[in-house]
This record gives C-alpha cells, structure tokens and sequence, in this order.
C-alpha cells in the first residue's frame, strides 16, 4: 500500500449526504441572490444555481454523484405526485365535464400540433409521437411549488391543478402506446409490444390503488393522531416509490394514483391532512437543483431551431385553447390566457420514462434525451417565471 492510500480521492469521495448537503446550500443562497437581482420564482434559483454546479457548467456535482441522489430525487417527486392527487377530486372532476373536456382538448390539440412540427423537422413518427407525448404534461412540481410560494387560491389555480392532473396521466397514457410501437419496429415480440406498456400502466394504478387502501384502513386505526399520519404518508410514498422500482413499474403514476385514490369521500374514510410543507421545503430544494444539474447545453445550439419551434407551437396551442375554451369554464378569456401561460412548465421528469426506454433501445433513447433535455434547458427557466407571472395577474396570489 502507497504511504497516501488512506487518503480520499475526488470526487469520488463525494456521496450521496455530502452532494444532497452541497446542493441544499446551494440551492438556498442561489435562489436568495436570483431572487435580489430578478422578480423571478425561487425554482428558477433552483435550476440556474443546479445548472451552474452540474456537468454543464462548472461540473461541481458531476454525473456520477447525480446518479447517486436518484432514489432522493424519486421520493422528493413521488410527494410532489401525491399533494397533487390529493387536491385532484375526481368525482368534482366527473360531474365538471366541461373542465374535463377542456384539459383532454388542450392535450390532445398540443400532442397533434407538436408531431406535425418535429415531423416538419425531418424526426421519425416514432420519435415525434414521444416527444410529442411528453409536451403534453405540464410540470405538477413546478405547478405545485409555486402556488404554494405565492399563495394562490382560486378559480385559476384550481382549474391549473386539474389540468396539469390530466394532461400528465394523457402524456403517460401516450408514451406507453409508443413504448409499444417502440417494441414492434425493434421486432421485440409481441409480449414485449402488448404486455409492457399494459402492465407498466395498470401495475403501476394497482399498486397505487392498494396502497391508498393500506393509507386509509391504517388511518382509520390510528385515529385523529396527526403526527402518526404525517409519519404513515411518508412511509408509504417511500415505500411505493420502492416498491414501483423493484417491481419496473412507473413511481410517478403510482404515487399519483395514490394521492386520488386516498382522498377523503366520507367520515369512515377520513385522512388527517398532515403539514408536510416544512419537510417538502428540503425536497422541492433537492428537487430542482437536481434538475438544473442534469441539463445539457451541449446539443442545445445545433437543435435551436427544433427548440424554438417546439417551446411556441407548445406556448401558442396551450393559450389559444385555453382562451378560446375560457367562457365554458365560466372564466374570462383574460383568465383563460393566463391560465394557459401557467401551463407554460414542461414536465421535465418525464425524462425518467424516455430513460425507461433507453434501458431497452439505447440508441432510441439518446436521441430522444438529446431533444427533450434541449428544450428543459429553457423550459425550466422560463416556465416557472410564466406560471408565477399568471397567478399574480390573475389575482389569486396572496403575496
């Protein structure tokens, strides 16, 4: 052994409490500065701060040490799916047809308007109609944050929330059937092209169904003991995040399906709604960091054109439909604009599913990274400041 072998080599020495610790401080003083110089978001703190110690810029944080903090950032995104479905009612949902058509319209309209560009840009069908499906999901995380930062209440915020719930479960929904497209041209067999994207989607509601029956039984028990629910919702959005990965199945529709699924209809299936802002403050910080780390600009110049085409056609359908379709959602068409500018956040972790199919056609998969991750890098700088600018306009924010 070498005199100096005791010593630690970086950055492999970096791990996953360190990085996560590095990232929060960061995160915190990044937001702190952005928010003196620029009226912007905190998540765009966020972002810029993750983007400047990631790969791209100073490679602080290289991508080795990212890779390690994935089950975090998977539990930080799985409570953020669970608030969402737990403000989702599904049955107000069902009787408010109109606000269901709505959100079905808009992601229908933006899934055809965007295939039709990225074909226009010479893509295969295949890789337009998953890059097509992705751009219908407005990002929950980036919905969720920055209602609460601002304190929003109202007809907007509300209509965003279920909208944003529709159009991710639709973008899931649309990704699978590529997955089996993706299968049947790679000639993967038809199990491959019929079983996976059925049992990805339907395993994936199951376990979120079961364990919001586990949620509610165990409630139930435990009484009016606020603190033991706060503690038995943190167990179970952990565990089913676990659970979806030992078992290949998508954490983000389960812990979404989980949320609906447990939310209270009655005095025999009361959940407390515990206070978890304090713990989903750490989260949200790790949240986005992460993702501004993981951005690449690399690629962003020669894709420009793609880019730019995808983020308007995106922008332009979204407002233009939600305008159009204000008075039939009882707003005014000013609130329907603004209602489609706070739709403006792209789903960014909608990458996990694109690295999903990666698994099985890497080739596919790099392809299809390199284009989503392009448009991110400006999508999750922008989109944020768009959804805030919406819910000050519109009256809603509180501060």
């Amino acid at each position: 052994m070498a005199s100096l072998d005791f010593l630690p080599t970086f950055p492999d020495a970096l791990n996953v409490l360190t990085a996560a610790g590095l990232i929060l401080i960061a995160g915190i003083l990044g937001a702190r500065l952005a928010a003196r110089w620029l009226p912007v978001p905190a998540i765009t703190g966020y972002v810029l701060t993750g983007l400047l110690l990631g790969p791209a810029v100073l490679n602080v944080v290289d991508i080795n040490v990212l890779n390690k903090l994935g089950l975090l950032v998977d539990l930080a995104l799985g409570l953020v799916l669970f608030e969402l479905g737990r403000r989702v009612d599904y049955q107000w949902l069902l009787r408010e047809k109109r606000l269901l058509a709505t959100g079905i319209v808009i992601s229908l309209c933006t899934f055809g308007a965007l295939y039709w560009t990225l074909t226009m840009f010479g893509f295969s069908t295949l890789i337009a109609s998953m890059a097509a499906a992705i751009g219908m999901a407005s990002s929950p995380a980036v919905a969720l944050n920055v209602v609460r930062e601002v304190k929003a209440e109202g007809q907007l915020s509300e209509r965003m929330l279920n909208i944003v719930v529709i159009g991710n479960a639709l973008a899931f929904i649309g990704f699978s059937m590529g997955l089996s497209v993706l299968h049947l041209e790679y000639q993967a067999g038809w199990r491959s092209y019929v079983v996976h994207p059925l049992y990805l989607f339907f395993g994936s509601v199951l376990l979120g169904w079961v364990a919001s029956r586990i949620l509610i039984w165990l409630g139930r028990w435990l009484g009016r003991d606020g603190q033991a629910h706060l503690i038995l919702m943190l167990a179970l959005i952990a565990a089913t995040v676990g659970m979806a990965i030992m078992f290949k199945l998508s954490a983000l529709i389960a812990l979404l399906a989980l949320g609906i699924a447990s939310r209270s209809h009655g005095p025999r299936r009361t959940v407390i709604e515990p206070d978890f802002s304090q713990f989903t403050a750490v989260l949200y910080v790790l949240l986005f960091v992460y993702a501004g780390a993981k951005l690449e600009l690399s690629h962003l110049r020669e894709l420009a054109p793609v880019v730019l085409a995808y983020i308007a056609v995106r922008f332009g359908v979204t407002i233009f439909l939600t305008s159009a379709l204000a008075p039939a959602n009882g707003i005014t068409v000013r609130k329907g604009a603004l209602l489609g500018l706070g739709l403006t956040p792209l789903s960014g972790f909608k990458i996990v599913l694109v690295h999903h199919a990666a698994g099985f056609y890497p080739q596919f998969g790099v392809e299809l990274t390199t284009l989503m991750v392009s448009i991110l890098v400006l999508l999750e700088i922008i989109g944020p400041i768009c959804t805030r600018y919406a819910l000050v306009a519109s009256g809603e924010a509180k501060t």
